[in-house]
């Protein structure tokens, strides 16, 4: 279902009115993301100084530099409420030879823009954006360079929002180098000792009846040759400067000497020539460019689809509160992620995402994180209900270091909804009526908390 859009304030509506402008008027190069153009619009229109604008640009930085862990492949739904700039992150592992995919979903009840970036670390230097998703599209394709951490920055523009869902996942990016025969096949791993640890394997053994064809990987040029280790072998070269590509123990070649083939064309069949007599008929693949690289990642086979979780979680999108004494809170996707923090029982939290049977918090100092979905239950009855005295300081936000927005006049009585860090969460002072159902957005700012069928107030922390 289509979500409201939430517009504040006239200043909210002018901000939006700019930017549209801007984005018709404004052409930059090619090098540019399209979520840089974007920031850079919002410079050259004379917005980037106004808060929303700072807001905006302060949930992308964050977001960066606190990502999600996340293990390939993976499904996560989410939400992002139009009135507050946010932005999520996710962390991964990616392995040379892999091809990265990305594809999204935005529902959003506005037309808007989901931008989508990858960035990668290197070393100790700040990461660098290696590839965005192309403006007009809802997918991400990157053929993965090399070994590293890579950060997947997710943010819509100002005042969009709605519910998004990421999927992904990586792919092979060559086809297998014997004919029928499945990733499973790939034996012996790279870098495993040879010849009581004089050297190591600088490939992957892949077996097969022999005389089973060999096959390119790659268009390009085929040269055969002979050796000690290998036997029969063949060296592959694509015409670009590109990794060399290595068959060897073949029983026999499909060529004489050097021949331009195209990928997947027979140019051998599979053996056991050379220092492999002795085992049964393989290939030895490798792969080298400046050293041997290993060849697995290349290969290995494409990660499945992510399926969809059976139901949506009915608190996507709204405050919960923890029902054990000890909930963990886990700064990544899956059972092992470290642990940020552990929460008591009656924490209020804000739902903005689900993967499976995970949902992704933010607790009401902005940590977040990932619980399991049987630790919440309903915010929407109270806990007790509490006389605050005259004088009774009511804050925004549960430290004492957060401003006071009310101070109680005389004795009163509210309803107590959560409990975090000494501070109770509280609803309507002065009010006999129960609270309704908390059925707005739930931003990372608990900011503009709605209450469906009562008049809205703000929530208020006090101890």
């Amino acid at each position: 279902m289509l979500l409201r859009r939430v517009m504040r304030t006239s200043a909210s509506c002018l901000l939006l009115a700019l930017l549209a402008t801007g984005c018709q008027t404004l052409r930059l190069g090619p090098s540019s993301s399209p979520r840089e153009q974007y920031a850079q619009m919002l410079e050259r229109s004379g917005l980037a100084n106004a808060a929303l604008a700072r807001d905006w640009t302060a949930a992308g930085t964050a977001a960066l530099a606190d990502p999600m862990l996340a293990d390939s492949p993976f499904r996560e739904s989410g939400y992002f409420a139009p009135a507050v700039a946010g932005a999520t992150a996710y962390q991964l592992q990616l392995a040379r030879g892999r091809k990265l995919v990305v594809d999204v979903e935005f529902d959003s009840s506005e037309p808007g823009r989901l931008f989508v970036d990858l960035f990668r670390h290197s070393g100790d230097r700040p990461i660098g954006r290696v590839a965005s998703m192309p403006e007009g599209t809802l997918s991400l394709e990157y053929d993965v360079e090399r070994d590293a951490t890579y950060v997947l920055l997710i943010q819509p523009e100002l005042l969009r929002g709605g519910r998004y869902t990421i999927v992904e996942r990586t792919l092979a990016t060559l086809r297998m180098p014997v004919e029928g025969v499945r990733a499973g096949a790939l034996q012996s791993v790279f870098g495993d000792a040879r010849d009581a640890g004089r050297r190591d394997h600088e490939g992957v053994d892949i077996f097969a009846p022999r005389g089973t064809p060999a096959i390119a990987v790659i268009d390009g040029t085929a040269r055969m040759d002979t050796n000690g280790l290998g036997g029969n072998v063949i060296w592959l070269r694509g015409s670009s400067n590109g990794p060399t590509f290595y068959y060897a123990h073949l029983d026999r070649w499909a060529f004489e000497g050097t021949l331009r083939v195209r990928a997947g064309e027979t140019i051998g069949f599979v053996g056991n020539t050379g220092n492999a007599r002795t085992t049964a008929p393989h290939l030895h693949f490798g792969i080298y460019e400046g050293g041997a690289i290993d060849p697995a990642p290349f290969l290995r086979a494409d990660d499945p689809v992510p399926a969809a979780p059976a139901t949506r979680n009915p608190y996507l999108g709204r405050q919960a509160r923890t029902r054990p004494a000890r909930t963990p809170v886990r700064r990544g996707i899956g059972a092992d992620a470290p642990v940020r923090v552990t929460l008591e029982a009656a924490t209020p939290l804000a739902v903005i995402g689900q993967a499976q049977s995970l949902l992704r918090v933010v607790l009401p100092d902005g940590t977040t994180g990932y619980v399991a979905a049987s630790a919440l239950t309903d915010i929407d009855t109270s806990l007790r209900r509490d006389r605050l005295t005259a004088g009774t300081r009511l804050r925004e936000r549960p430290t004492v270091a957060a401003p006071v927005v009310h101070l109680v006049e005389s004795e009163t009585s509210a309803e107590v909804l959560g409990r975090y860090r000494g501070f109770r969460l509280i609803y309507r002072t002065g009010s006999a009526d129960r609270p309704a159902r908390l059925a707005g957005v739930a931003s990372p700012g608990w900011g503009a908390l709605r209450i469906g069928a009562i008049r809205a107030e703000e929530l208020r922390w006090w101890r």
